[in-house]
C-alpha cells in the first residue's frame, strides 16, 4: 500500500510542473461526456414523458375530443353543448402561425383561467396575453413585456416569461382566434376524467366527424421518434470518441515525459504492479473531478438544446408534452456511466501504446509497434469487410447506425499506417533547400508525435463531410419534392362545410383554372397509424404526387379499387405493386385496396394512401371535404386570394410560396441540432490537435535549438512546422473523404431508409467541398498556430535546457 501510495504522489506531482497536461486530459474526459450526457438527459426525459402518455391512456385519467380527419377541426358548438351538459370540457386551438421574421411559431390557444390553474403557480403580470417558456423566448430574442409581429400585421403581447413550458406559446382562445381569423373552429377537446355513463352519452352525442379517445390513446412518439433520438445518440458517441483521443494523448504524453521518473522508481525498488495501480489511480482521481463538471455541463446543454428538440418533436411527431431538466441526479448518474467507461477505454488504449509500455516496462517498443502496427491495419481492413456485407442485411436503426461506427473505427485503424505510408513516401522528394529536405525527412517523426490527434481530425472531417452529403442531399430532394407535391397556387380549409355551395363558388369564380376538392380521414394502412385520402374523380388530380414505382397503368387501377401509398408505408410493410392492403381504424369496417403505385413523401413520419373518391364514399360513406387546391391562370392569383378572402379568413387560405417556405424553415430547423453537434465534434479535434502539440514541446525542444543554431531564422521554423502539419492534416484529409462518402452512403441509403422510411438520390455536392474542406482546415491550422509560434519563439538556452 504504501509503495503504491509513494508512486501515485511521485507521479501527480509532475502536474505542478506542467499544469496544460492535466487540464487537456480533464477537457478529453469533459467535453464529449457532457455532450453524451446532454443528448441522453434529452432522450431518457423523452422517454419518461411518453411512457407517461401512454400510462395515462391506458388508465383512463382524462379524455380527448379530436377530429376524424388527421388536420381537421371541431366546432365550438360541441363545446358548449358538453358545458351545458355539465361535463368540464376544456377547449384547445393549436395554429402553426409565422412571425415577421419569417420564423415558424407554435400558437396554443387556451382557456386562459383553466390554463393559470393547471400552473399551480404564480404567473406575473395579469395584464400578460400570452405566457412563453423562458428558453424559447431567450432563442428568439424575446423580453419579458414584449409583443409578437406575425407576418400578417397582427401582433401578440405583453408576453409571460415562464420556465418548463414547452415549445407553445400560450394565449387566450379567443385572442388567437381572432388573431388567425380561425371563427368557431377548435383542434380538440379535453376532458377529465368520466364515468362509463358520461361516456356513453358523450358518444352518442358525438358529430361523425370527431371521436373520443383516451388522452394518449393515439399517441406512438416512443416508436415514432425512436430513429430521432437514435440519431442523436449515435452523434453524441461520434464527440465523445473524438474527445477520448484528447484524453488519451493528454495522457500518453504525459506518461511519456515521466518515463525517466518511472524508470527512477523502478530502481528503487517500485514495482511495475505499483506503477500500474498509480496510474490508473491518477485517471481515476481526473475522472473523480470530471464527473460533477459533465454532469453540470451536460444539464445546460440538455436545456439549451430542449426547446429545438421540443420543436422538432412537435412539428415532425405531434408531441406536445413538456420536456424539462428535473434534478440534476439523471445527468449526474449518466455522468458516472460514461466516465467510468471512458477511463475503460482509455486505459485498455494506453496499455496497446509502444511508448507507454516501455514507461512502464512492458515488451520492447519495437516488438509492441510492429504487432500494433499489424494489428490496426487487419483490424481496419477486417471491419471494412464486415461493413461491406452487413449494408445488405441490415433491418433497424441500431444496425444501420452500428455499420456507420463500425466504418468509422476501421477508419481510425487505417490512419495509423496510412499516415506512415504516405509521410515515408515524401522522403524520395528532393529540394533545393536544406530546410525542406529537413522537413521532408522529419515528417514520419512528426507524424507520429501528432498520429492520435489526427485520427481524430480524421474522424471530424470524415463527419462533416458525410453530414454535408446528408443535409445537402435531402435539401435538393425535398426542394425537387415540393416543387413537384405543392404544385397548385392556392389551398382552402374549409372545414368541411356545404361543399355544394363551395364547388358552385370555386367553378364560377373567374381566373381558377383546376379545382381540386380534397378529402382524408385517420386510418391504420397496412399496420401503419396514418390516413387514407382522396382527391378529384379524374387522374389528372393525382399527377402531382412524385410517383417513386407504380404499375404501367396505374391512373385506370387507381379507380377500380387500387391505391397509391407514401414511400414509409410501402417500405416499413414491405409490401409490393399489386399486393392487397388492409385498410382499418377508420370508423367503419375495414376494407382492402390494391397497391397501384408508391410515391414520395419527404417529411412525413406517418402512413398516407390515397383513394378514389368512389371508393371512399363506398366504404366510408360522406366524408367531408378537408379543403380544395386551386390552380389559377397566370396574373389572376392576387385577384382570386382576395375575392375568396369574401368568404374565408385568412387562416383558412395559403399561397403556395407561404407552404413551400414553411416546410424549408422546418428542414433547416431539424437539422440544427445535428448541425450543432457535428461543429461542436470538429471543436474537439481541433483542441486535441491543440493539447498533441503543446504536450510534445520538449521532445523536439534539442532539435529546434540544433536548427537555430545552424542559422535557421524563427519565422522559417514556425512555417517549416506548419508546412508539415498542413501537409499531415491533408493525408489525414485524402483518407477522409472517401470515408465520408462512404457514411454519407450508409446515412442515405441504410439509416434514412429503415429509420425513417424515405429514399433519395445521393448527390456528393463537390463544388462545396472546397470552401468546407479549407475552412476546416483553417480552423486546425489556427488551432495549432499558439503552441507552435510559442516553441519557435522560445530562447535557444531554454531548448538546449529542455533537450538535455
Amino acid at each position: 500500500m504504501t509503495e503504491w501510495r509513494l508512486a501515485f504522489v511521485t507521479l501527480l506531482s509532475h502536474y505542478r510542473r506542467h499544469p496544460w497536461q492535466l487540464l487537456f486530459l480533464l477537457l478529453g474526459m469533459v467535453l464529449g461526456a457532457s455532450l453524451l450526457v446532454g443528448v441522453e438527459t434529452i432522450n431518457q426525459e423523452a422517454r419518461v414523458r411518453y411512457a407517461a402518455s401512454k400510462a395515462q391512456a391506458s388508465r383512463g385519467e382524462g379524455w380527448q375530443i379530436q377530429p376524424h380527419q388527421r388536420e381537421g377541426f371541431l366546432d365550438q358548438s360541441l363545446w358548449v353543448q358538453l358545458r351545458r351538459s355539465g361535463i368540464e370540457a376544456t377547449p384547445v386551438l393549436d395554429m402553426r402561425m409565422v412571425d415577421a421574421g419569417d420564423r415558424p411559431l407554435l400558437v396554443r390557444g387556451v382557456d386562459p383561467l383553466a390554463y393559470v390553474g393547471q400552473l399551480g403557480r404564480p404567473t406575473g403580470s395579469t395584464e400578460a396575453r400570452a405566457w412563453v417558456d423562458t428558453r424559447v423566448a431567450a432563442s428568439h430574442g424575446w423580453q419579458q413585456g414584449d409583443s409578437l409581429a406575425f407576418k400578417g400585421g397582427q401582433t401578440l403581447g405583453p408576453l409571460q416569461l415562464i420556465a418548463d413550458l414547452g415549445p407553445w406559446i400560450h394565449t387566450d382562445i379567443a385572442t388567437l382566434s381572432e388573431l388567425a381569423q380561425s371563427g368557431t373552429r377548435l383542434s380538440y377537446l379535453n376532458l377529465p376524467a368520466l364515468s362509463e355513463a358520461q361516456l356513453d352519452a358523450i358518444r352518442r352525442a358525438l358529430p361523425e366527424q370527431a371521436r373520443l379517445i383516451a388522452q394518449g390513446e393515439s399517441t406512438q412518439f416512443g416508436q415514432l421518434s425512436a430513429s430521432f433520438h437514435l440519431n442523436l445518440t449515435a452523434l453524441a458517441l461520434m464527440a465523445l470518441a473524438v474527445s477520448l483521443f484528447l484524453a488519451f494523448n493528454a495522457l500518453r504524453f504525459s506518461l511519456t515525459q515521466r518515463s525517466e521518473l518511472m524508470a527512477q522508481l523502478r530502481s528503487l525498488g517500485i514495482s511495475q504492479s505499483a506503477l500500474v495501480k498509480a496510474v490508473i489511480s491518477e485517471l481515476l482521481l481526473v475522472g473523480l473531478v470530471a464527473i460533477p463538471i459533465s454532469a453540470l455541463a451536460g444539464s445546460q446543454f440538455a436545456r439549451a438544446w430542449m426547446p429545438q428538440v421540443q420543436m422538432t418533436l412537435s412539428s415532425l411527431y405531434g408531441f406536445n408534452g413538456l420536456l424539462s431538466v428535473q434534478s440534476l441526479l439523471l445527468p449526474l448518474g449518466l455522468a458516472t456511466l460514461v466516465i467510468l467507461g471512458a477511463i475503460v477505454m482509455v486505459l485498455g488504449s494506453l496499455l496497446l501504446d509502444p511508448r507507454v509500455a516501455i514507461s512502464l516496462g512492458f515488451r520492447s517498443r519495437q516488438q509492441r509497434q510492429q504487432t500494433q502496427s499489424l494489428g490496426l491495419m487487419a483490424l481496419g481492413l477486417m471491419l471494412l469487410l464486415l461493413v461491406a456485407v452487413g449494408a445488405t442485411q441490415v433491418t433497424t436503426t441500431g444496425m444501420a447506425l452500428a455499420l456507420c461506427g463500425l466504418l468509422l473505427v476501421a477508419g481510425a485503424a487505417l490512419t495509423p499506417q496510412w499516415l506512415q505510408l504516405c509521410c515515408r513516401a515524401m522522403v524520395r522528394f528532393r529540394l533545393k533547400s536544406a530546410l525542406g529536405e529537413w522537413a521532408l525527412t522529419d515528417l514520419d517523426q512528426q507524424q507520429r508525435t501528432t498520429r492520435v490527434a489526427m485520427i481524430a481530425v480524421m474522424l471530424a472531417l470524415a463527419a462533416a463531410v458525410g453530414m454535408r452529403m446528408v443535409v445537402g442531399s435531402f435539401e435538393l430532394a425535398l426542394e425537387g419534392y415540393l416543387k413537384q407535391r405543392i404544385s397548385a397556387d392556392l389551398y382552402l380549409r374549409t372545414g368541411g362545410d356545404d361543399d355544394a355551395l363551395w364547388m358552385s363558388r370555386l367553378s364560377a369564380l373567374p381566373g381558377i383554372d383546376t379545382v381540386t376538392p380534397f378529402r382524408h380521414q385517420r386510418a391504420r394502412i397496412g399496420g401503419q397509424p396514418g390516413s387514407i385520402a382522396s382527391l378529384g374523380d379524374s387522374a389528372e388530380h393525382y399527377l402531382h404526387l412524385p410517383i417513386k414505382v407504380a404499375s404501367d397503368d396505374w391512373n385506370r387501377k387507381l379507380f377500380d379499387g387500387g391505391c397509391l401509398i407514401n414511400e414509409r408505408t410501402q417500405l416499413m410493410a414491405e409490401l409490393s405493386l399489386g399486393q392487397t392492403i388492409p385498410i382499418e381504424d377508420t370508423g367503419q369496417p375495414a376494407f382492402d385496396c390494391t397497391l397501384v403505385g408508391v410515391y414520395y413523401d419527404y417529411g412525413n413520419l406517418r402512413a398516407q394512401a390515397f383513394i378514389s373518391p368512389q371508393l371512399m364514399q363506398a366504404r366510408l360513406g360522406e366524408v367531408p371535404l378537408a379543403g380544395y387546391s386551386l390552380e389559377v391562370g397566370e396574373g389572376q392569383r392576387q385577384q382570386v386570394y382576395h375575392s375568396l378572402l369574401e368568404w374565408l379568413s385568412p387562416a383558412q387560405l395559403i399561397q403556395r410560396e407561404r407552404i413551400r417556405n414553411l416546410a424549408t424553415t422546418m428542414f433547416h430547423q431539424t437539422f440544427a441540432v445535428t448541425t450543432a453537434l457535428n461543429l461542436l465534434t470538429l471543436m474537439v479535434a481541433a483542441v486535441g490537435l491543440f493539447a498533441s502539440l503543446s504536450s510534445v514541446e520538449h521532445h523536439r525542444l534539442s532539435q529546434l535549438a540544433t536548427l537555430l543554431a545552424l542559422g535557421i531564422t524563427r519565422r522559417q521554423l514556425l512555417l517549416a512546422q506548419l508546412a508539415q502539419l498542413g501537409v499531415i492534416a491533408l493525408f489525414a484529409l485524402i483518407l477522409a473523404l472517401p470515408l465520408g462518402m462512404a457514411l454519407g452512403h450508409l446515412l442515405l441509403d441504410l439509416v434514412n431508409r429503415v429509420a425513417f422510411g424515405w429514399t433519395m438520390p445521393v448527390h456528393y455536392l463537390m463544388e462545396d467541398w472546397p470552401a468546407l474542406l479549407g475552412s476546416l482546415l483553417l480552423a486546425l491550422l489556427l488551432a495549432a498556430l499558439w503552441p507552435l509560434w510559442r516553441l519557435s519563439k522560445a530562447p535557444v538556452s531554454q531548448l538546449m535546457k529542455g533537450g538535455e
